[in-house]
């Protein structure tokens, strides 16, 4: 029976994230160089696209390894790969799926727990950073979650964005009537909520945070499993 050891896996891992790194950041070269024109335009969104499927791929696995590891099961023979294009071709098709839907990468935001199940002190500083990386993806799978509820259907009076606020819908509440009321009524206009400017700036922080915050959580649970073999 073929059966891999934990640092093979780990060194698969830390090959994953070197590769979300390195991906991020011609992504981001892309996007200083981007000039405006259709092909600087097809190259910058080649590279979002790449980028965004690497780092839910990289998350993905590295649930996966850690989840398996707390459980005590044995290394396994492969790594989830997500839904990453082989090779550098991005055709088109694939890349408005992979930045529509985010590459699907709120489906497997991570929770934290399974870092104090590897045998570690739960006050372990490679414990606690995994921990930490898990709550902030948290934070910014809440602010995807969450980015309807801070708007309101409003009756313009003539000025950009002024005008008296539409009371939602009962039944419905905050998080969709707006939807359905300027549907309905195609003269009303949507706006964030006064008293929640606040709340949706920092949700929409945490929401384009996510993929900083999967590589940094890929970097943290590969230390740790490094740490525990």
């Amino acid at each position: 029976m073929i059966q891999h050891s934990w640092s093979s896996t780990v060194r698969e891992l830390a090959e994953r994230a070197e590769l979300a790194h390195s991906t991020a950041s011609w992504a981001e070269a892309a996007l200083t160089q981007h000039s405006g024109d259709r092909s600087s335009r097809g190259r910058l969104l080649s590279n979002v696209a790449l980028s965004r499927a690497r780092d839910a791929a990289l998350l993905k696995a590295a649930r996966f390894a850690l989840c398996r590891r707390a459980a005590g099961r044995p290394a396994p023979l492969w790594l989830p790969h997500g839904r990453v294009l082989p090779g550098a071709a991005t055709p088109r098709w694939w890349r408005e799926a992979a930045t529509r839907d985010d590459a699907g990468i709120w489906r497997v935001i991570p929770l934290p727990g399974p870092e104090r199940l590897v045998g570690l002190p739960e006050d372990d500083p490679l414990v606690l950073a995994v921990a930490e990386q898990a709550r902030l993806l948290q934070a910014s799978l809440l602010g995807h979650q969450n980015r309807d509820a801070f708007y309101e259907a409003f009756e313009p009076d003539g000025h950009r964005g002024e005008g008296t606020s539409v009371e939602p819908l009962r039944r419905l509440g905050s998080k969709t009537s707006w939807k359905v009321q300027t549907w309905v009524n195609p003269r009303l206009g949507m706006r964030v909520r006064a008293d929640r400017e606040d709340e949706f700036q920092q949700a929409n922080r945490d929401r384009r945070a996510v993929w900083e915050r999967s590589r940094a959580y890929g970097d943290a649970v590969v230390a740790l499993l490094r740490r525990v073999g």
